[in-house]
């Protein structure tokens, strides 16, 4: 194996350029956007994988929070006991901008979509728009929840929804009224919510990464039910366009967040309500279930969220993008492997943990959820 195409630009492309690159392989990463990807993601709990990443291909350190332990609140006021539970938080921006400096800037190429790629009989040659064509030996496609290339090679499979929705929001601890940024620090914080669901908060790195109190973001997630027609309509962006499935900062109508923002006092612990009511731009995420059959195409591999998305309760999606990257890289460079070898055996390695990650997320959202 000599040269890889990455499409996507995103942890799980990054990290499988910035992790074959270290492993002596040459590559290039093809990122669709043409802006900073910075805000595309918020909180992420600490997981393994992504600090093994992060420090195997560049020797450094996440931007990290952390905390002393858990605790769970009621929506009618009440507040449990700390249980112990020692826990790190990061961003994916900063997860992103880690694995970004890792990478040498020539070969992360931002406003270049991977378009299609024709198979030859000495490898694969792949059309980016804008840039013509590139003869590679393999292309990894890591273009997301949405990619277009499994789309191209699996049209009929369709990702499944939950039920329920994941409405985030992140605001800057300065902003934070003094009693609020106290009760939820040190803490991962969970309250039920009264008509089901539940929500969750903990900080975050903040502005320039910074880590120091006073200078982090609190980050949080409130899952809330909404059959296919309400979720349709929550899609719907402030511009009347209605999206597939996220809405990013911004996006979504004011009169819907005014809506959410109304309810939190009703729904949720009262200091949990008044987090909501402080956040700025909520942005939505429709919770659903995927996996593909396969995930090797010849000299194509789908990785990432293009092969299986999990559902935001296992904390895995980042980790499992990071697994990923190292397992591909780790058997592309061994030289006792032949491609065709080392890319089935990740394929059986890459769908087993998926799949029962996949699982774990299902059992997870039936026990939280309630919806």
């Amino acid at each position: 194996m000599t040269s890889v195409v990455v499409a996507g630009g995103s942890i799980a492309g990054l990290g499988a350029g910035v992790a074959l690159h270290a492993a002596g392989i040459d590559v290039h990463v093809f990122e669709r956007d043409a802006g900073s990807l910075s805000a595309a993601g918020a909180g992420l709990v600490v997981q393994p994988e992504l600090s093994r990443l992060a420090e195997a291909v560049g020797g450094r350190t996440l931007p990290m929070t952390a905390c002393s332990g858990r605790r769970y609140l009621g929506f009618d006021g009440r507040v449990g006991h700390l249980q112990p539970m020692p826990q790190q938080f990061t961003s994916w921006e900063a997860v992103h901008s880690t694995l970004l400096r890792s990478f040498p800037s020539d070969r992360y190429h931002a406003g270049a979509s991977v378009l299609k790629a024709d198979n030859r009989a000495d490898g694969i040659e792949i059309l980016v728009e804008g840039l013509g064509t590139f003869p590679a030996d393999l292309l990894i496609a890591a273009d997301g929840a949405q990619s277009p290339t499994r789309r191209a090679l699996l049209p009929d499979l369709k990702a499944r929804y939950a039920g329920y929705v994941a409405w985030r929001g992140t605001v800057p601890e300065r902003d934070l009224p003094p009693q609020v940024a106290e009760f939820f620090d040190d803490t991962f914080t969970f309250t039920d919510a009264r008509s089901g669901g539940h929500a969750l908060a903990y900080f975050i790195p903040g502005e320039g990464l910074a880590t120091a109190r006073g200078e982090r973001r609190m980050n949080w997630v409130w899952y809330v039910g909404a059959d296919a027609a309400e979720r349709d309509d929550l899609l719907v962006t402030k511009d009347g366009h209605r999206r597939r499935a996220s809405l990013q900062r911004g996006m979504a109508r004011g009169a819907v967040v005014e809506d959410l923002k109304g309810r939190a006092p009703r729904e949720l612990h009262p200091m949990f309500a008044r987090l909501v009511e402080a956040t700025d731009a909520p942005f939505l995420q429709s919770i659903v279930d995927l996996d593909v059959p396969r995930s090797v195409f010849g000299r194509t591999v789908l990785i990432g969220d293009a092969a299986v998305i999990v559902r935001p309760h296992t904390a895995g999606g980042a980790a499992k993008a990071a697994r990923d990257a190292m397992a591909l890289a780790d058997l592309l460079a061994d030289p006792r492997v032949p491609t065709d070898e080392a890319l089935a055996r990740f394929e059986r390695e890459q769908l087993t943990y998926g799949r029962d990650l996949l699982d774990y997320g299902i059992r997870l959202g039936r026990q939280w959820a309630r919806l």
